[in-house]
């Protein structure tokens, strides 16, 4: 097994009742290799770790899933809520493989998902902090390696990217996964399929609370403004079909099937979610394969890779 195809396992193993997501976390991990993460490094609302920690060759136990502590049970398809901010003693991420390096600084405004990552020891030190909250409460020209995937969850980005750079070392480099408004377009060609209920199921009220969605060029001024160079620019997703599958997959049931599984014996579980998981590994190991079918200002979603 390739280490793409392990990694998609793994994190199918891991968000079984969101496969959709497994192969969405897999391209963005792809998109991340051969980057070295450099110490002091920093990651940016890094949540309960678990994606960092696949991404540097972790593995956990496939008795474990994220889904046992959540909120699904609250959920709504008429309001935002991160179902994965809530945290009790039942959390327990078996690790069976240790990722090779830690990640010296995670930071993120959640305490529950803090918590979460400090059962994973990826990170040296925890910090909670809102982004909206500047400065950061880091020292001058510090980290190697500062990596975020939702400064664009962030209305006043341009603020936050000058106060990143403020804390980059002139020797390091700053990972920031965007979004673009091509992630949505799978929502804009169904218009005339579903209702605009229908629409905003499968949203999940994701397009308007992702307040800095810009494209290619509008996202080079902002990282440029923000005193950056920009080394490389990466596609996390070069084919169409990919952001498809992650805009529909299971999302609209996903906080039934979590609820139902609830109601599964630990035993009926495990029988159930190695067939699942089997299932969606064959339908989605071809994906990260696909060939390119859109130009890069068309792209859903980047990695810039940026220095002083």
């Amino acid at each position: 097994m390739n280490v793409t195809d392990r990694k998609l396992k793994n994190f199918l193993n891991i968000h079984w009742l969101r496969p959709e997501k497994a192969i969405f976390l897999t391209m963005m991990s792809n998109s991340l290799e051969k980057i070295k993460f450099k110490s002091p490094s920093l990651e940016i609302s890094c949540g309960d770790g678990i994606n960092m920690f696949c991404h540097l060759g972790g593995e956990l136990s496939h008795k474990f899933d994220v889904f046992k502590t959540t909120t699904s049970n609250s959920f709504t398809h008429t309001s935002y809520a991160d179902v994965f901010d809530f945290y009790d003693n039942s959390y327990d991420p078996v690790i069976e493989k240790r990722p090779k390096i830690k990640i010296d600084y995670g930071l993120d405004w959640k305490k529950n998902l803090l918590e979460k990552s400090r059962k994973l020891d990826l990170y040296s030190n925890l910090v909670q902090h809102d982004l909206n909250v500047l400065p950061l409460p880091f020292e001058s020209n510090f980290f190697k390696t500062i990596y975020s995937n939702s400064i664009y969850w962030i209305k006043d980005v341009d603020k936050v990217l000058t106060d990143v750079h403020r804390i980059l070392h002139p020797d390091g480099y700053a990972l920031m996964h965007v979004l673009t408004p091509h992630i949505y377009e799978t929502l804009n060609k169904l218009t005339d399929v579903f209702s605009t209920t229908g629409i905003d199921i499968l949203d999940r009220q994701r397009s308007k609370f992702a307040t800095s969605q810009f494209g290619l060029r509008e996202w080079k001024k902002v990282m440029k403004d923000a005193g950056f160079q920009i080394t490389e620019i990466r596609e996390v997703f070069p084919n169409d079909r990919i952001i498809d599958i992650w805009n529909i997959g299971l999302r609209p049931i996903s906080h039934l099937l979590v609820q139902m599984s609830q109601n599964l014996s630990d035993e009926e579980k495990i029988k159930i979610k190695t067939e699942w998981v089997e299932i969606f590994y064959q339908l989605f190991k071809q994906l990260p394969h696909l060939k390119k079918n859109h130009k890069i200002e068309n792209s859903p979603y980047l990695l810039f890779v940026l220095k002083k």
